[in-house]
């Protein structure tokens, strides 16, 4: 099966730091792949490249065999590329609805203003049955008038993964989407994921927490001062010795 997302050979560099070295991966349709690696190691920094917010110094991305290295991001999410961040980021004034209806705005030119309008226009046309069966999934049915701002921590973490629904990408990518939640949480953020990928959706999310790996991921990617170390099943990447020596420690 060819590659959902591929990515060859990234290098970047900030400033007198050497970020990533090399970086590849290819991330499958209809499969969940975890990004792993100690603090720094370059997970975010490569998300970043993936998604056409950083510039790479030299390697290439490739969505669904396109080579999309030089697209800026609202062109790669147009294509079938979404992510969230490691950091909670939402519009605080808008409702929970309205901020999932704007995330499946489909942007034209990049332009935020236009998209505003546009999504304005939407939402007098239609609220929108699948906005709805999106915020009932995300758990946020009750939710849909509240300000974002005014949403908890884990509330905010839902809203992201409901935005990231809405953009219906064919490459869905999160970035330590579990990070903060408790375990009742975190196992239905799984079953969003696993349903993603049943979907057919090639779905790769960063994550400290090994058990979350351990339960969710088919694949695995160890990322070590950025270079992929190892790649390969979830349980033989886990337990590879010299694995859990760098990331781990002895």
């Amino acid at each position: 099966m060819n590659a959902a997302l591929e990515v060859k050979n990234v290098h970047k560099r900030f400033g007198g730091i050497q970020v990533l070295t090399g970086a590849s991966l290819e991330i499958r349709p209809g499969a969940v792949t975890a990004l792993i690696g100690s603090n720094g190691a370059g997970k975010s920094t490569l998300l970043n490249i993936v998604s056409g917010l950083t510039k790479a110094d030299s390697g290439e991305v490739f969505l669904r065999g396109e080579n999309i290295s030089s697209l800026p991001a609202y062109a790669r999410a147009r294509k079938g590329l979404s992510r969230t961040f490691q950091h909670v980021r939402c519009f605080k004034t808008f409702s929970v609805r309205e901020a999932v209806e704007f995330a499946g705005t489909p942007a034209t030119d990049g332009h935020f203003g236009r998209s505003l309008l546009w999504m304005a226009g939407m939402a007098r046309r239609s609220r929108g049955p699948r906005v709805d069966e999106i915020l009932a999934t995300c758990r946020l049915e009750g939710r849909a008038e509240t300000a974002c701002g005014s949403l908890s921590y884990g509330e905010t973490k839902l809203l992201m993964l409901a935005q990231s629904l809405a953009c219906d990408a064919a490459v869905q990518c999160f970035d330590e989407l579990c990070a903060g939640l408790e375990p009742a949480l975190i196992e239905h953020v799984e079953r969003v994921m696993q349903d993603l990928a049943h979907q057919g959706k090639a779905v790769l999310f960063v994550e400290h927490n090994l058990q979350v790996v351990r339960d969710l991921a088919q694949y695995c990617v160890f990322l070590h001062q950025g270079g992929m170390y190892r790649e390969g099943p979830t349980s033989a990447v886990l337990e590879d010795p010299e694995v859990v020596r760098l990331y781990l420690g002895q």
